[in-house]
């Protein structure tokens, strides 16, 4: 049999917590188990639409639930400012930029656009250990079958392989949604309440082993629609109102899958993320709070988002933090409270935050990350932001006295400007190329300056 984590019983385990380390705790146990995974992805959420990010317009009770059960990170990102290429970075922990996928993949060269079968995905790793995979709803990467979820090391899979959905599916006409390797006939419910209905079926089903589900809700990204009955709970909000009705039906079914997890008795030993893949979009009523831009930018807007976890006795409720992660640190530390070992060879640029979700360290294990997604381009190295944003003038900020990246200091440090370009253009090329797009084969990037 594979070694399992060793964890503590919550009660022994939130004492332990005081005196001693994670890694630490994992030894000085009694009980052996296997922990559970959850990983919940909004699909367009927010900075600024969450409640423990502050949000008094949209309630987000269930979301909240996970905060006050575990800690809300304010300084997390993700390595690309839209979809496809940011679920490839999390999934493996690895700039996505390695395999040159820079951008979404689309319709074309559908067996070449998309994460490499030899680029191993957290879910095959999770096999590997006895882990039983599931993926409810959206995935976003290539088009061709060697491509496919169920092709990708999930052992149950019902939803979408695109970057879009229609809500109302009653006759999947374009044989959208699949369960496992064949499309269904259709979907009697809106889909958000669907993919809820899968995930609290997943966990019935399989609560009595251990199990690593993606929950990828795909709310709340256009077409925007939500139920009735949601639409008239926020009818006072104008043009925010059907953003702020799909993220309340979301949270609603997010907090389905919290309650199974307490009826079936597993809620102790599940870790569960919850965070999205890319900022709001201000055309469909997203906000991003204090931050500047939208989806598709390589403002804080577009790359820094709500982000929360819990795990009983290991992360300490009701905390927050502003250490600086990634969601390619989610793969690395998953791998390790499975009870695996990082093998160098998988080359990842993620690591294992454990440390700082639990509250040993507020250091970030991160130097520095970086972006590149068309024309638009940013490296975060400490506090200071050097950001290229399409065709606007660049910048430098810092974000400890600049959350909203107002103040342009590109003049005044001319020195610490010459030096980050260098580095991230460094950076570039040690990734690599893009592979498709408009910037297909190309690692330099322009910085335009005033």
């Amino acid at each position: 049999m594979l070694p399992l984590l060793k964890r503590t019983l919550p009660a022994a385990a939130a004492s332990l917590m005081l005196a001693t380390s994670p890694a630490v705790l994992a030894e000085q146990t009694q009980d052996t188990e296997s922990l559970n995974f959850i990983w919940i992805v909004a699909d367009d959420l927010g900075y600024g639409d969450t409640g423990f990010n502050g949000s008094t317009e949209i309630p987000t009770p269930n979301m909240d639930r996970i905060a006050d059960a575990g800690v809300a990170m304010t300084t997390a990102y993700v390595s690309a400012p839209v979809s496809g290429p940011s679920r490839a970075g999390f999934h493996t922990g690895r700039y996505q930029h390695r395999w040159g996928y820079e951008g979404n993949v689309g319709p074309q060269d559908p067996d070449l656009r998309g994460t490499p079968t030899d680029i191993l995905m957290i879910q095959e790793y999770l096999k590997t250990r006895g882990y039983h995979t599931g993926l409810v709803g959206k995935f976003h990467d290539g088009k061709g079958e060697h491509f496919q979820p169920y092709n990708r090391g999930f052992d149950e899979y019902f939803g979408f392989n695109n970057g879009a959905s229609a809500y109302w599916m009653q006759t999947n006409r374009n044989n959208l949604i699949y369960r496992n390797d064949q499309p269904v006939d259709g979907e009697p419910e809106y889909l958000t309440d669907a993919f809820g209905r899968e995930a609290v079926d997943f966990i019935k089903r399989n609560h009595d082993k251990p199990f690593f589900l993606e929950v990828s809700f795909n709310a709340p990204h256009a077409p925007m629609t939500a139920p009735d009955d949601y639409m008239e709970k926020f009818d006072h909000l104008g043009n925010r109102q059907t953003l702020a009705a799909m993220i309340s039906n979301m949270d609603d079914n997010i907090g389905r899958i919290l309650d199974k997890l307490e009826k079936k008795g597993i809620a102790d030993k599940t870790m569960i993320v919850l965070f999205s893949d890319n900022g709001g979009k201000w055309e469909h009523g997203g906000t991003n709070g204090p931050l500047r831009g939208e989806k598709g930018g390589t403002f804080e807007g577009a790359i820094r988002v709500p982000f929360t976890a819990s795990l009983s006795g290991v992360i300490p409720a009701g905390t927050r933090s502003d250490t600086m992660i990634s969601a390619l640190d989610l793969f690395p530390t998953t791998v390790k409270l499975a009870g695996g070992e990082i093998d160098p060879e998988w080359n990842l640029d993620g690591k294992d935050i454990l440390p700082v979700l639990s509250g040993e360290t507020t250091e970030s294990p991160h130097d520095r990350l970086f972006w590149r997604y068309s024309d638009s381009w940013a490296l975060r190295e400490g506090e200071w932001k050097l950001v290229q944003h399409r065709r606007e003038e660049a910048g430098l900020y810092n974000l400890a006295e600049d959350i909203g990246e107002e103040n342009n200091l590109i003049n005044e440090f001319p020195e610490k400007t010459r030096q980050m370009r260098q580095t991230w253009q460094e950076i570039s090329e040690e990734v690599g190329a893009a592979a498709w797009g408009r910037f297909r084969g190309r690692t330099d990037r322009q910085m335009r300056e005033g």
